[in-house]
């Protein structure tokens, strides 16, 4: 039988495991997704890695991710809504 403590080591490394894999992540689609000025959209990530974006801004605001040299920083802010009556059926 798995001493309490011993099972919490164990989930603790296979956490450390898992966000070392999710960060690789992260650093691969930065490669991958546009950027725009130095900027990168946090839903450009999203839509690249499928991450949830909470886990996505706690992953970057570790600094154990290293950006581009293209990219300056990632925006989480909503986009901006186009006006007008594009694609609407009439």
């Amino acid at each position: 039988m798995i001493d309490k403590s011993e099972a919490v080591e164990q989930a603790e490394r296979e956490f450390s495991r898992l966000k070392e894999s999710y960060k690789r992540a992260i650093e691969a689609a930065l490669t991958k997704v546009p950027v725009r000025d130095g900027v990168v959209s946090a839903r450009d990530l999203w839509l690249e890695t499928s991450l949830p974006m909470d886990l996505i801004a706690e992953l970057l605001k570790e600094n154990g991710i290293e950006l581009p040299p293209q990219v300056k920083r990632v925006d989480f802010e909503a986009p901006k809504r186009r006006k007008g009556n594009r694609g609407r059926r009439r």
